[in-house]
């Protein structure tokens, strides 16, 4: 992840479902899983709301593969514990932690 800071300000750079809210559906699943599954959450609590509550407020636009895996009334919970996760988006997650390590 790239930073910079400048008089007194930090600047990252934007998570890649800021740029496109159709990835909201992988970084939920992924994240989700790191931390119900694996008990080793990569994002704060408060990241994790926020891509729940993204996620929910743009269900009607967000097109993804693996939506229908996603039950829109549990993201106001900022929950993923119920969820069932295919091979896919486990490996992708183990991947993602790696990646920050």
């Amino acid at each position: 992840m790239m930073k910079a800071t400048t008089n007194k300000t930090t600047w990252k750079e934007p998570k890649i479902y800021d740029k496109n809210p159709n990835m909201l559906v992988p970084y939920y699943l992924m994240h989700s899983y790191l931390y119900y599954e694996e008990d080793s959450p990569i994002i704060s609590d408060s990241e994790y709301d926020s891509i729940c509550k993204r996620l929910h407020s743009e269900w009607d636009n967000v097109e993804h593969f693996h939506k229908h895996l996603i039950d829109k009334e549990t993201l106001l919970a900022g929950s993923g514990y119920t969820l069932k996760y295919p091979n896919r988006v486990i490996d992708a997650a183990k991947l993602l932690k790696e990646k920050n390590r």
